[in-house]
Order: structure tokens, then sequence, then C-alpha cells
């Protein structure tokens, strides 16, 4: 491939034309084709009747658009919801664990030796004597008197 280019000079409406050549083989030119056009995007239906509609095609597409904002909407409701919900019971939860310790206090002041001794005494009932034990195989009735009888019958 050489360095030398043909440069020509061609003007429109019946003018002369100038040609240099600076010394290359004339090449031949080639056809003027007709421009083509601009490409399309128009597909054809399957019968090849013609372009194929593109309005059901955008309405499908606009209709699943809608239908994920309407769920994204319905999504968004139920969420706040059940965040309300949550609130409202973990507001409930710390009452009730109020009322609980109180309830908790008031048991275990209730449950203490020296109110039950207290309340027992109001009603008249009065501190038993030293237990007494029964021995079954002798049939002896022993305590913490001192006293130790032989009789088991006796009820003394």
């Amino acid at each position: 491939m050489g360095t030398k280019t043909d440069t020509r000079r061609t003007t429109t409406k019946g003018r002369a034309t100038t040609t240099r050549r600076t010394g290359a083989t004339k090449r031949p030119t080639a056809p003027k084709r007709p421009a083509r056009p601009a490409a399309t995007t128009r597909t054809t239906r399957p019968d090849g009747s013609g372009p194929a509609p593109k309005i059901p095609f955008v309405l499908l597409i606009l209709c699943l658009l809608g239908g994920a904002l309407v769920a994204l909407l319905v999504l968004r409701s139920v969420v706040a919801q059940e965040a309300y919900t949550i609130t409202s019971l973990q507001s409930e939860n710390r009452e009730m664990s109020y009322v609980e310790q109180e309830l908790e206090k008031s048991v275990a002041h209730l449950e203490t030796s020296e109110r039950i001794a207290n309340d027992a005494e109001e009603m008249g009932m009065e501190q038993g004597d030293a237990p007494l034990f029964l021995d079954l195989d002798s049939g002896q009735i022993s305590g913490d008197n001192g006293t130790d009888t032989g009789n088991a019958g006796s009820g003394e």
C-alpha cells in the first residue's frame, strides 16, 4: 500500500471538476447506492400482515407497574398497622409487668410468719404446747414436756 493518495475535487451542478493526481493509479469508484433508511424497530406480525401493535405491550407494562405500586401501598399499610399493634402490646405488657411486681410484693408481705401469727392471734387462736409423739412399736407417748407415759390409751 502506497502513501500516495488520490485527491479529487468534484463540484455539483455541471461545473467542471478538477482532478489532481499524485501518481496513484486510478481506482474504480464505487457505484452510488441510494441512502438506506434509518433502522426501525418495527416488527411484523407472524402472518406478515404488517407491523405489530405496541399498545398491548405498553398497557401490559403499565398494568404491571400499577399492580406493583398497589401491592407496595398495601404492604406498607399492613406493616404500619402491625407496628402500631406491636407498640400497643408492648405498652400493655409493661403495665402488666408493673401490676405483677405489685402483686408479688403483696404476696411476699402476706407470706411472712409474723403476719400469719398476728392474724391467728386476732382470730383467737392460741399457740400450741410442745408436740407429743406416739411410738407405734412400744405404744409409748413421748414429748418435750419431760414426762413419758406408758399408757397410750389414757389421753393424758
